[in-house]
């Protein structure tokens, strides 16, 4: 079995200031064979790997809908996730904090927004952390990923594009019809912010695609999941550490493992750890580390012979970050 691991932001503050305690990750690295790149979107690395094509954006909607078990079929999908929008003296923020939204708030706002828009525009919540709409066509517009908004000042990381201005207009009409909904009330008078827009992104329409370079996926993230089963691919949800997974995985091909960063502790104890100790007894044939982060990607490739390589030394993670 040859394990494909990735995780998207592994070089996060946190996992540098930390990186002491991942020694079984040092050696890994440090016995594989390296390669840096400039820094990939988590979006555009899971597509690649796929082979799915980039449309006006990155079509993340159709795939995560589809691994939260919708059915996007041929229609034109876009997320249209949940948000806090807070009004500073210069800019409006897009707020980073997680906002928690129970099932019955979704299902509620959700409700609203199509009792407003009618036939014009369709809102479906099957998670209640992610929503999507589906548009009778695809508009011209260029969107800007959450990740990549979040805890910014959101001027230039609203959506671009001949269609941009009607989507301005239509988040101003979204927040105007979320202010004084009752579940919002409820959440302000509980001290926790409002759900007082909608943040669209990852438009796109769900195509089969081309590559299928995974015999199984092993993911909580959606789109991986979701990339899985458009393209025929076994995929499953990730259940407790790398000794668990390792267990119920069958000999041959090729696993990917999507990570979302956890503490460091966890990633050494959990991950790095029983991974190191399966490619030295030969459970796994081959490890690859795909590391990202805001500044640098590290790609890795280690086999058990490079095991043996004791004088390719140890190095700080930090010392990585490009």
């Amino acid at each position: 079995m040859h394990c494909s691991l990735f995780i998207p932001d592994f070089f996060s503050s946190e996992s540098a200031a930390a990186a002491s305690r991942l020694t079984a990750a040092e050696t890994l690295i440090a016995r594989g064979r390296r390669k840096q790149a400039a820094p990939i979107a988590p979006e555009a690395w899971l597509f690649g790997r796929f082979g799915a094509q980039k449309q006006r954006d990155w079509p993340v909607a159709p795939y995560t809908l589809l691994a939260d078990g919708g059915a996007p079929g041929s229609h034109f999908w876009m997320r249209a996730d949940p948000v806090h929008l807070s009004v500073g003296r210069d800019s409006l923020a897009f707020d980073g904090d997680a906002l928690d939204v129970s099932r019955p708030e979704a299902e509620a706002l959700v409700a609203a927004l199509n009792r407003h828009f009618g036939d014009a525009l369709e809102f479906d919540a099957p998670s209640p952390e992610r929503w999507y709409v589906k548009f009778p066509e695809a508009p011209g517009l260029v969107t800007t990923a959450p990740s990549v908004a979040r805890g910014t000042a959101i001027g230039e990381k609203l959506p671009s594009g001949p269609d941009a201005m009607r989507f301005r207009a239509l988040m101003n009409e979204v927040q105007m019809l979320l202010h004084e909904h009752p579940a919002n009330t409820e959440r302000e008078a509980r001290g926790v912010p409002a759900v007082n827009s909608v943040w669209f992104w990852g438009g796109g329409a769900l195509t089969i695609p081309a590559a299928r370079p995974f015999s199984i996926v092993l993911a909580e993230d959606p789109l991986a999941r979701g990339l899985a089963l458009a393209a025929g691919v076994p995929e499953r949800r990730l259940s407790g550490s790398a000794e668990t997974m390792l267990s119920a995985l069958p000999a041959e091909g090729m696993a990917l493992i999507v990570l979302d960063p956890p503490r460091s502790t966890a990633l050494e104890r959990d991950w790095f750890g029983p991974l190191l100790a399966a490619l030295e007894g030969g459970r796994i044939g081959m490890l690859s580390l795909s590391l990202g982060g805001t500044d640098s990607f590290l790609e890795v490739e280690t086999v058990r012979a490079d095991l043996r390589c004791f004088w390719r030394a140890r190095k700080p993670l930090r010392s990585y970050l490009a």
